[in-house]
């Protein structure tokens, strides 16, 4: 994926997301420092116990497995919600392919036009200033509703999304959850959201990075940004698993924070180049959204030499990257969501929306991830060739005909 405006994700996912620059808005732009790093006190030193291993064993184990549907609200009718009406879709950054029409936004668009809808996608490649433009488009285009893909911020875009409900239009917001109650995500305006699941994410790269280290503590370089919604909630959610698994003798040693138009770029690896180089302890870096991890995968992988046990893991679900997970090198692990059933969270919203019944509670419209290793990275695109997404690791798309039958589509 381009580096630019990313989320994992996707999906993603992610939905764009650490001392930590909070997001501020000021003229229609999220103003971040360009990166900046935190250091975190070390605890003592010691070593994981069988049982811990064996508990975190046991948990990457879980999170490889395809995850069960459960519907998110009542049965609605789709057909008869959607006819007739006008949905507007825009992602996050139209340069995400989990995001964007090869992803989240083609999925959903394809099946609420299939479902009687006329569906007007638009493309966003520069940030706030284009989400304000898409939304003013969807007032003139007279919209029922409108989806962003991947969490753009409502704080970026409040005097539009205060004209779209005086003007009685619905917005959905995909992948906009697990915020940690950071002020720089706001859900004001906002009709319903629809959810990822990072903090299981960051925590399963813990565990495996446990299971590698075999008995070594982890000791952590974590990649995180303030740009996207789940940056406080990722965080939060590895430290509450380091309190869980090793609370004495693991340590996020560092964090470096990084805005989205840095993901991958020259200066991101000098700065993990510089980390690395500056302290022989860390044995595992953290990328909590994988368009962060494409640029650095040769450093660390230069850097394992001196580094014993060094690997990278992520969150996320991107192509490129879950491909470059299956070749087995320092790139260990990386989970994320299927997009099309992100994108079927988001429709389903929109559906209970348009038929004037209540949005389900974002907790219920969490697409759920899967952990990929060298093992089963190949199930997760076509072919394994990293180039279209594949629903065969979550039971080959059955979620599909669950969504359908909810909506009174099949029986």
């Amino acid at each position: 994926m381009s580096p630019k405006y990313r989320w994992l994700l996707a999906r993603g996912r992610v939905a764009a997301i650490p001392a930590v620059a909070v997001a501020a808005v000021a003229a229609g732009a999220i103003g971040v420092t360009s990166a900046s790093a935190q250091k975190t006190a070390h605890p003592a030193s010691g070593t994981i116990s069988k049982s811990v291993l064996a508990k975190a064993k046991a948990y990457v184990t879980a999170a490889e497995q395809a995850p069960k549907w459960s519907a998110p609200g009542p049965a609605v009718n789709a057909k008869a919600a959607l006819k007739g009406k006008t949905i507007v879709t825009f992602p996050i950054s139209s340069e995400i392919d989990a995001c964007n029409a090869k992803g989240q936004q083609g999925y959903l668009d394809s099946e609420a036009s299939a479902l009687g809808a006329k569906v007007i996608p638009l493309q966003s490649n520069t940030g706030p200033t284009g989400w304000q433009s898409n939304l003013s488009q969807a007032i003139t285009d007279k919209a029922s509703a409108v989806v962003m893909l991947c969490g753009p911020t409502a704080a970026a875009i409040a005097p539009q999304l205060a004209t779209l409900k005086a003007d009685h239009i619905a917005v959905v917001d995909g992948n906009y959850n697990q915020t940690g109650g950071n002020p720089a995500f706001p859900t004001t305006g906002i009709d319903a959201e629809s959810g990822v699941n990072t903090i299981q994410g960051v925590t399963t790269d813990l565990a495996d990075a446990l299971v590698n280290l075999n008995g070594t503590p982890a000791h952590i370089l974590l990649l995180d940004s303030t740009q996207v919604a789940q940056d406080s909630g990722a965080l939060g959610g590895l430290k509450a698993a380091i309190k869980t698994w090793c609370p004495s003798s693991c340590s996020i040693e560092k964090t470096e924070y990084f805005t989205t138009q840095d993901w991958s770029s020259p200066s991101e690896t000098s700065e993990i180049t510089s980390d690395l180089q500056g302290d022989p302890k860390i044995n595992t870096v953290i990328v909590t959204f994988d368009g962060m991890a494409d640029g650095i995968e040769s450093t660390i992988a230069s850097d394992a030499a001196t580094h014993k046990g060094l690997k990278m893991y992520a969150w996320g679900g991107g192509l490129a990257e879950i491909k470059d997970v299956g070749t087995g090198g320092t790139y260990a692990g990386d989970s994320g969501p299927d997009e099309k059933w992100d994108a079927y969270n988001q429709l389903d919203q929109v559906i209970r929306l348009l038929s004037h019944k209540p949005a389900a509670p974002v907790a219920k419209e969490i697409a759920p991830n899967i952990f990929f290793t060298k093992s089963n990275a190949a199930s997760f695109s076509v072919g394994g060739a990293g180039t279209e997404y594949s629903d065969k690791a979550w039971s080959n798309g059955a979620f599909v005909t669950d969504f359908q039958k909810l909506w009174g589509v099949t029986k």
